[in-house]
């Protein structure tokens, strides 16, 4: 297991001491721990889950239609609708007491989950419920924008509100689009084998004023299990990180997943379920670039102890996904010099596999299908014209219109790309070496076979794709590379093509700002987030270039007080003289002015 540290205080260094394994023994860098959030190493679960989970959305108990049949083993696919209608933005209400109200400030203040009553409203109907706040005291409560669960049983175990027992609202400040859960949700619905949530938008007014925007997912519980496994298959367990029993708990008996854990061959893996099934789930995260699930990195997922199909996988948690990943991501592999993150050991047994190779592949060529751009950008489009009022007056957004408005866009141009690039690896791993659109380059070289402007040797131009196919996009002069992210009232660019230092504080300076440092807690957050999975150093606004050893901000101010340094770092002396975030090391380090790197600008 991971084991870590906090510090309270808001302003110190919140992560120390932070070591783990991998299954070879190898070192995983603090980062490393922080994007995963506490996932287990390769050989086995996290004992009690990780720490930061958010909890799901709630379940449509309005009858919805079933698509297939609805009598033997199958995951049956249902149409949503109600409160998981796909399409829609919703309207609720809360009535929160000022004595309930001060309750869950405490609770924020404090990292506490408390619940406090309230009255809901949805379409004139009005219920008694208790609400408490959502999400990861330690991380996804940097914005002051509250999340919510909303319950209807905890009073009365057996009361529903259209079969739902709660509803979760989630609106996490590190996901500008707050359309990629929505979005992921709805590819993956397409998919044969594939359990999945039905997801929408919803507004929340408190109190008679509009407090915010949010994503409405389904919630994992007996209700979904009984609609997506069928009435005569809900009598399994459903295990949370396969840890946590979250169905049928007095029946739980955690040895089939700890097999699972254990397993050392694929024998003893085909002994306990369908691995078929499994590598359809995967396969799928891979296809969308989930860089939070199973695949990577055995982090959030849950598994159905199926009555009669044993185990089987169900995916979770999709706001970390799509543009936050490389285009070009390897569906097997992963990341190149990932420290282990993509060697979950099932996959890798199954892998070895050559039949259960071909079904992988099989999986992808089904993900890459659903992941259509001529029918996901159109959809992205009309969703973001739903939300976009709702969001830009939201009064306790993080994040900037600007940056909603740019995200939308890289998530567009992120469907384009993937898809392509995931048809010429299928295409080139089955042996082509077609070149269909006559650029000269196959589709063993070429991530887009089927645009001739794209292709080694091209020219780069500003149209948010990889022309030259390098893996890097708009890296040319004039090209706005650069990503807005704001927080709170800070607004920063985090520009991923390489420049010199001195390069990349004029780029800064161009754009009205200046290279930054990372000092606050939610600063360091916020630069590991948007700084994944970039295995190298960014630009920070820190030289001891006057005096040696006197590191100092653009602004002249004193850096050394802050202390954020990685181990070992400062370490080259008179050679290397300008400031760099290290996502690898999770810190400061210094490097030679003249190299090469991303940076990271505050406006």
């Amino acid at each position: 297991m991971h084991h870590w540290r906090s510090i309270a205080s808001p302003d110190q260094r919140w992560l120390v001491d932070a070591r783990s394994a991998d299954s070879q023994g190898a070192s995983v860098p603090p980062l490393l721990l922080l994007l995963i959030f506490g996932c287990p190493p390769s050989g086995g679960p996290p004992e009690n889950g990780p720490p930061n989970q958010t909890d799901s959305g709630g379940v449509d108990g309005d009858g919805p239609e079933q698509v297939g049949s609805s009598t033997g083993d199958e995951i049956r696919r249902r149409s949503c609708t109600g409160l998981y209608d796909p399409d829609a933005l919703l309207q609720f209400a809360l009535d929160i007491p000022d004595d309930s109200w001060d309750g869950l400030e405490s609770d924020f203040r404090n990292g506490w989950k408390n619940y406090h009553p309230a009255t809901f409203t949805w379409e004139e109907e009005t219920r008694d419920v208790q609400v408490r706040l959502k999400g990861n005291p330690s991380f996804s409560w940097l914005s002051d924008k509250f999340q919510f669960v909303i319950s209807f049983n905890e009073d009365d175990a057996d009361t529903r509100f259209h079969g739902v027992r709660k509803i979760a609202l989630d609106a996490p400040w590190y996901e500008p689009t707050l359309l990629r859960d929505r979005l992921a949700w709805s590819i993956l619905r397409e998919l044969d084998e594939v359990p999945a949530a039905c997801a929408n938008s919803a507004r929340l007014d408190i109190n008679g004023t509009y407090y915010g925007l949010y994503t409405n997912i389904e919630y994992y519980d007996r209700e979904w299990v009984e609609e997506t496994f069928g009435d005569d298959h809900a009598q399994g367990v459903l295990w949370k990180y396969g840890t946590e029993a979250k169905t049928n708990e007095s029946d739980a008996d955690p040895a089939m997943v700890r097999a699972f854990f254990d397993a050392s061959d694929v024998d003893d893996l085909d002994a306990l379920g369908e691995p078929s099934q499994w590598l359809a789930v995967w396969a799928a995260e891979a296809a969308l670039g989930d860089d939070d699930g199973y695949w990577c990195c055995a982090h959030n997922f849950y598994i159905y102890e199926h009555p009669t199909r044993d185990l089987l996988f169900v995916p979770w948690d999709l706001d970390d996904l799509f543009d936050v990943t490389p285009y070009d991501l390897h569906p097997i592999d992963g990341y190149p010099n990932s420290q282990g993150l993509f060697s979950q050991a099932a996959f890798l047994d199954l892998m070895a596999d050559e039949a259960y190779a071909a079904v992988y592949r099989e999986a992808l060529v089904a993900a890459a299908e659903a992941l259509d751009p001529e029918v996901l950008v159109d959809r992205v489009e009309t969703w973001a014209a739903q939300i976009g009022p709702s969001l830009a007056e939201d009064p306790h957004r993080s994040i900037g219109v600007e940056e909603h408005e740019q995200a939308i866009v890289r998530l567009q141009d992120y469907l384009v790309a993937r898809h392509a690039y995931l048809e010429s690896w299928l295409a080139c791993d089955s042996g082509s070496t077609a070149d269909a659109d006559g650029d000269d380059a196959t589709v063993c070289e070429d991530p887009d076979d089927g645009d001739a402007a794209i292709h080694p040797g091209a020219t780069e131009a500003c149209n948010g794709r990889d022309d030259d196919a390098d893996g890097l996009i708009d890296e040319v002069e004039g090209c706005e590379d650069c990503a807005r992210h704001d927080f709170d009232e800070s607004h920063f660019l985090f520009c991923r093509t390489p420049r010199t230092w001195e390069d990349a504080q004029a780029n800064c300076e161009d754009q009205g700002g200046t290279l930054t440092v990372p000092w606050s807690t939610a600063d360091i957050y916020m630069t590991y987030w948007y700084t994944w999975p970039v295995f190298e150093g960014w630009w920070m606004g820190a030289t001891d270039v006057v005096s040696e050893g006197a590191w100092v901000s653009p602004e002249g101010d004193d850096v050394e007080v802050y202390d954020y340094w990685a181990s070992g770092e400062p370490d080259g002396g008179a050679s290397e003289n300008c400031g760099a975030w290290d996502p690898e090391a999770f810190g400061w380090a210094d490097l030679d002015c003249a190299e090469s790197h991303p940076s990271i600008c505050r406006l």
